[in-house]
């Protein structure tokens, strides 16, 4: 019996995808990592912050840098998963329910792909 080379591969490469497909911690990891430099983006900017945070924020990006895992703890928290074996999807919302919707913050909605060991942002979207 001859088999064929793309037959062989094809449970080869599903089984990576299986053992590749990244876990929740991994997600928190990503989330921090994100949410970290996008509110250094943000907030870090001269004349975003007012001028009393100003006074008492000595290094703004350090200070977002240092929040990289409760920032992603928090991301985790506020996520569904919904995994398939080979790869997860993320849905996660931002200032819509509990906690954070007492805060001043704009709401978002993130959609993220999660597979082979990465995580890619489908969608982003502020929720009006």
């Amino acid at each position: 019996m001859r088999f064929s080379l793309p037959l062989v591969l094809l449970p080869a490469a599903g089984a990576l995808l299986w053992i590749g497909n990244p876990g929740p911690q991994d997600f928190a990891d990503f989330a921090g990592r994100e949410l970290s430099e996008r509110g250094i983006q943000e907030f870090c900017r001269d004349g975003v912050l007012p001028l009393m945070m100003n006074l008492m924020v000595d290094n703004c990006p350090r200070l977002f840098r240092d929040q990289r895992e409760a920032l992603g703890d928090l991301a985790l928290q506020l996520s569904q998963r919904r995994n398939f074996g080979f790869f997860s999807l993320y849905k996660t919302e931002v200032g819509a329910s509990g906690l954070l919707a007492q805060l001043p913050l704009p709401r978002y909605s993130l959609e993220t792909l999660a597979v082979a060991g990465q995580f890619i942002v489908l969608r982003a979207e502020s929720v009006d």
